[in-house]
Parts: structure tokens; sequence; C-alpha cells
């Protein structure tokens, strides 16, 4: 990129990101009014001036993007240490005798871990920040409903087959079965939560709005898989509650009201905060979903799935 004047001469010769003010007119402008010679004030000449800091082809970009606040990082820690704490003893043995103790697992790997994790932002820490960079590219470059709506479906069914009741005795009875839980479990919250919080550098792609319709359908999901499964009759096979004096159906309410209670502290604030930042920010909800209607008309168009209409022919004159 070569500018107009001295100053494009010297960004072309040192090959270094500079940040110019550059004139409706052409060439570099002076900020201060003038036309570039001095002593003399620029004559009626509207100018528009555009402050623009330009890089290097390949090189990185002059400031980075800031990062979470120093507070914000200490949950992404608290995230990890439960997840360790759920695959080791005694919380890991306790998970083969009894229901609620493989619900706090569940609860820790599907909601509490990835949001505590996605909320730190510890990309940088481990290293991840290019992945996480280009993920950030890809949320700005496509802000549909739909790819979020993927997501959520893909978080839903992964916690569905794990909370079925023949699987859950699978977890009783081989203990292997946990990690491939907890991978699948913490990659489905995980890529939920980056659709619902601000994660440095990857930003939500959704408006309040919709934020706040995922964070509620994902929470009433797991409160009716929960529901159902804290039944009036024992449900699980595996499970040896009675020996530890712990009746099942008691073992299995004490589960429903651990998922549920954890699933209201995740995204019962994301809800609220949303919805709360949607009101108070002054945005007309008609424009807002109207705006998202037509940017996904616009992705239609452009991906051949809209009709154009074809241009009519001139007629012909005869001679």
């Amino acid at each position: 990129m070569t500018g107009g004047g001295a100053a494009g001469g010297v960004f072309a010769r040192s090959g270094h990101p500079m940040s110019t003010a550059w004139s409706i007119m052409g060439g570099a402008a002076d900020t201060h009014g003038h036309d570039g010679r001095p002593g003399r004030p620029a004559g009626g000449r509207l100018e528009i001036k555009v402050s623009a800091a330009t890089a290097t082809p390949g090189g990185r970009d002059v400031t980075d993007p800031p990062g979470p606040p120093g507070w914000r990082r200490w949950l992404a820690a608290i995230g990890l240490v439960l997840v360790l704490a759920c695959l080791l003893p005694p919380l890991s043995v306790l998970a083969h005798r009894y229901v609620f103790a493989e619900s706090i697992q569940f609860s820790v790997f599907a909601m509490a871990g990835p949001a505590l994790i996605v909320l730190g932002a510890p990309w940088r820490l481990l290293r991840l920040s290019g992945p996480a960079g280009r993920l950030a590219a890809a949320h700005r470059g496509n802000r549909s409903f739909v790819r979020a709506g993927i997501y959520l479906l893909a978080f839903i069914g992964v916690c569905l087959a794990w909370r079925l009741p023949p699987v859950l005795d699978a977890l009783a009875r081989q203990p292997a079965l946990v990690a491939a839980q907890a991978v699948t479990l913490l990659a489905a919250g995980g890529a939920l939560w980056l659709e619902l919080v601000d994660s440095p550098p990857v930003s939500p792609r959704l408006p309040r709005p919709q934020r706040a319709a995922v964070a509620a359908l994902a929470m009433w999901s797991i409160w009716i898989v929960a529901y159902v499964l804290g039944s009036s009759h024992a449900v699980f096979r595996a499970y040896d509650a009675v020996g530890g004096g712990l009746s099942a159906v008691a073992d299995q309410e004490i589960a429903a009201g651990l998922v549920w209670a954890v699933a209201g502290c995740c995204f019962v604030p994301v809800v609220m905060a949303s919805m709360l930042g949607w009101l108070t920010g002054g945005e007309d909800a008609d424009e807002e979903f109207q705006r998202v209607f037509r940017d996904e008309n616009e992705r239609a168009m452009v991906r051949g799935w809209a009709t154009r209409p074809r241009p009519r022919r001139r007629p012909t004159s005869s001679a």
C-alpha cells in the first residue's frame, strides 16, 4: 500500500506499519487542518480524515485484542480443578455406587466445567491463541443462528445420551467410560458456551435475545431429563445405594435436585444478563429480528438458494 506525497514514499521504503490520516481528496493530510505546506491553511477544502493502522502482508496486527480481566482467569483454574476432582478418588469411587455422585460428575463435565473454562479464556496459557483467533474470525464472518442451533442440538443430544439408564449402568460397571464421558461433554459444553458468553478473543455470534433463548433451551432440556430420571421407582440396576444406607429412590431424587440446581446456577445468569443488557441497550426488538432474517436471506442469495429474476432481452429491430 502506497500513499500520495512523501508519506507514501516513506511507507514504501520502510515497510513498517504506520498510522496515517487520509483525506477524501487523496494523499496524506495533516491532522491539524493544513494541506501539508507550513503556514498555509486549507482554503475551504472539506476533508474527511480516517485513521487507519496498516500492517505488513503476513504480519500481525499492531494492537493485540485485550484479554479477560485478571479475576476471570481464576475461573478457568477452578473449572479445571473441578474436572480433575471428578476424575480422581474419592468422587470417582463414589460415582460407581451412588447416582447422585455420578450426577455431580455429569454436572461438572457438561455445565460447570465448560462454563468456568470458557469464562476464564485460558487460550493463551494453553497455547491455543492461534485456534482461538481463527474461531473468533469465523464468528465474525458467520453470525447465523443455524450454526448456534447446531451446537445447541449437539449439546442436548450428548447430554441425553449419557443420561440414559443403560448408559448410566454401563458407567457404573466400566470405569473407563468416564473418560469418554468427560471428553464428549466438555467438548459439547464448551462449544455451546462459546456461543453464549464472551471469551476473548472469541465473541458470541448471536445477539443478546437469541443468546438468552439458547441458554434457556439448554437449561430446560437438562431439567426435563433430570425430572424423568428422578421418578418414584428405581430406574438404575448397577448402583448399590441400599448398601450404604440410602434408598434407590432417594438417591435418584437427590441426583435430580443436584442437576436442577447446577443447571439453574449456570444458565439463569446468562439468560438474565442477556435480557437485561438487551433491554437497557435501547435495541428495538423488531429491528433486531428483521436484521437477523435479512442476514439469513442475504446469505442464501450468496449460496444460490434464492432465485434471481432473469434479465429481459431487448427486442431487436429488423432492418
